[in-house]
């Protein structure tokens, strides 16, 4: 029995140590350096103060990992809506504000956010109202 202990710890270790990756290259990066030519976008927001568009959105999450909540979520690009601060939750409530209507934007957004702690368990829900703005491209 002890001679057979030992191979399989042997080969237990090793397969331990032994991981499953996988890298996937999609495109070739260009080597040295690269020069873009991009002009800039002459733009304005038309704001429509008539209606206010609201979104709300929720989050649960238990034991500290397992997320339920809203998977669709507003994309701000270089817009930092603060440390911790509950900034997927604002996201998913913007884009419920926009969604369906023809703005593309949500300009002076108003956040309200409550959070519901308990031992397992930590609830989140924002809410969100602002005006809605349609870009206007020059």
């Amino acid at each position: 029995m002890k001679n057979f202990l030992i191979p399989a710890a042997i080969v237990l270790g090793l397969t331990s140590l032994n991981s499953c990756t996988q890298l996937t290259q999609t495109a070739r990066l260009a080597e040295g350096p690269v020069v873009l030519g991009v002009d800039t976008i002459k733009a304005h927001v038309n704001v429509d103060t008539t209606t206010s568009l609201i979104g709300m959105a929720s989050t649960t999450r238990i034991l500290g990992f397992i997320r339920i909540g809203d998977n669709e979520f507003a994309d701000y690009p270089g817009i930092n809506l603060g440390f911790n601060s509950n900034s997927r939750e604002k996201r998913a409530a913007v884009y419920k504000a926009l969604d369906g209507t023809n703005a593309d934007v949500l300009v002076n957004p108003k956040y309200i956010v409550r959070e519901q702690r308990a031992f397992f368990f930590r609830k989140t829900t924002v809410q969100v109202a602002g005006f809605g703005g349609k870009f206007v491209f020059e």
